[in-house]
Formats: structure tokens, C-alpha cells, sequence
């Protein structure tokens, strides 16, 4: 039971920025790592050497994505800016999608991967001008076949397609039901329960959506859309209606139950407490 916990800490832990919400939040705010947070053209920000990029496998962290007939040529302008001005970045590459592209780094077979999570914190705790372009930064798989079926009535992959023209959407994952690679509970099952959550929490009057992952045998839940405002690096505030979201949903759930996950490492009462809910951003495919 410890070790499924441990993977549900890890497969939600890869998401995005996450925690509790702040009280207040700067409006206008943008996570884009493409506007003047990144600094002057001309110069180079962060000579650090990389850790390993990995062996070949489908995971990569996700340093941003682009939509519109313009998504290639702006996202290889992009990947040619950082990789010159981030030594950290210099392996990074574009991975065309379905509906656009986006700039990733690294290629690791499991999002537990130390390296992953090594290159993610890096990326998410770069800092420039006192703000942190890459905090928003995630682990995503690239190369999922996309599904033969159309979505079903609140399936997440139709809510990009409701933004056409925006580079970041995104969304609140409140819930995950997992096989974990066990018989204890089938793929269809943790499908059926993240449908039946979406649509009580629907019955509710919350935007609810689920989103099925056929190749990890996971199903997440999340709640709202959002565009590039939703989250700040500057502040490292979040928008008024994503805080609202995260009072009421408190607790992340896993398979139905919350899980406890270390405090804060930097304080004294660092005491167990459940894992709140992420901020994601809703995929391409």
C-alpha cells in the first residue's frame, strides 16, 4: 500500500505548480515562459551543466507549447533562444502535436526517473529578474498515440479545441484513480469512477472534466479552465478563480482517498498533510 502511495505522490507530484492557495494574486500575470521574464536576447542567463537527459524514453519535461498555423516556426524560435541562453537547455527540441507543438528537454522512461525530477526542479526553480519563467514546467509524455474514439461528453481533450488561439489552457486536477499496475482494480473501473466524479461534481455546478490515459492505466478529474493568468511566476500567485477552486477542493484525491505527503521540509512542524490539488495544463491530444 506504501509503494502505491508513493506512485500516486510521484505520478501527481510531475504536474505543475501546486499548493496551497495564496490569498491574494497580481492581475495580468502571465506563465509564459516566452515574455520578458526570460531576459535580454543578448544574453546568456545560466551556464550550469545539465543532468543526463535520459534513455530514449517517451517522457520529457515540458517547457512550454504553442498553437495556431504558427506553432512550428515559434516554437523552433523559441527552443533556438533558450538552448542558447540556458546551457541547462541546450538538448532541449520540438515535438510537433496534433494542434500545435511544444519545446520539452530530456527523454526519460518513467516520470519517477531521478534524472526527470532532477531536471524538472531545475527548470522550475530557474530564476531571472526575480520572477521564474520555467515554473510552470512539467513532466509530459510525448509520443501517446492519440485515441480512435471521438471524446466523450467531458473528456478533457475537447477543451482545448473551445480555445483555439491560446497557447496555455488549463485546468485543476482534483482526483487521479490509478491501476498502479496492479489486479486490484481494472482500467475500466478507474475509468468508470472518474466519469461517475465528473458527473457529480457536474451535478453540482462545477465545470468538472476527466481525462483517461490509457498507456499508465490513470484517470484524472480536473475542475475549470484557465488561460495564462492563471498562474504568476513573478508573485507565484495564482488568479482569484483558480483560489477560489483550490478552497474547495482542499485535498487531492487518489483512488477515492486523500494522501498524506510531507510538510514543508523547511520548517520545524513539517507534519504529514494531504496533498492538495494541481494546477495542469490540458494536453493537445
Amino acid at each position: 500500500m506504501l509503494a502505491t502511495l508513493l506512485t500516486a505522490i510521484g505520478l501527481v507530484a510531475s504536474c505543475g505548480p501546486s499548493g496551497t492557495a495564496a490569498s491574494r494574486s497580481t492581475p495580468g500575470g502571465s506563465n509564459s515562459a516566452g515574455d520578458s521574464l526570460l531576459g535580454s536576447r543578448d544574453v546568456v542567463i545560466d551556464d550550469r551543466a545539465a543532468p543526463a537527459s535520459g534513455a530514449g524514453g517517451r517522457w520529457s519535461v515540458l517547457l512550454r507549447t504553442f498553437s495556431g498555423e504558427d506553432a512550428l516556426p515559434q516554437a523552433a524560435a523559441f527552443q533556438n533562444d533558450v538552448s542558447r541562453r540556458y546551457s541547462v537547455f541546450r538538448e532541449s527540441f520540438v515535438e510537433p502535436r496534433r494542434n500545435g507543438a511544444m519545446v520539452v528537454i530530456g527523454r526519460y522512461e518513467d516520470p519517477d526517473d531521478p534524472l526527470a525530477q532532477e531536471m524538472l526542479a531545475l527548470a522550475k526553480g530557474i530564476t531571472v529578474g526575480g520572477g521564474r519563467p520555467f515554473a510552470t514546467a512539467m513532466l509530459v509524455r510525448r509520443s501517446t498515440a492519440p485515441s480512435a474514439t471521438p471524446p466523450k461528453p467531458h473528456d478533457l481533450r475537447s477543451l482545448r479545441a473551445r480555445y483555439p488561439g491560446r497557447q496555455e489552457v488549463y485546468t485543476l486536477q482534483v482526483a487521479l484513480w490509478s491501476t498502479f499496475g496492479t489486479s486490484e482494480i481494472s482500467t475500466a473501473d478507474v475509468q468508470r469512477l472518474a466519469e461517475r466524479y465528473v458527473a457529480q461534481l457536474r451535478a453540482q455546478g462545477y465545470e468538472a472534466w476527466f481525462h483517461h490515459d490509457p498507456d499508465s492505466e490513470t484517470s484524472t478529474v480536473t475542475v475549470g479552465s484557465f488561460g495564462s493568468d492563471a498562474y504568476d511566476p513573478r508573485s507565484t500567485l495564482y488568479a482569484p478563480e483558480v483560489e477560489r477552486l483550490m478552497r474547495a477542493f482542499p485535498v487531492h484525491l487518489v483512488n477515492g482517498e486523500e494522501v498524506l505527503v510531507p510538510g514543508d521540509l523547511r520548517r520545524a512542524d513539517n507534519a504529514l498533510k494531504p496533498q492538495g490539488p494541481r494546477l495542469v495544463e490540458v494536453p493537445f491530444d
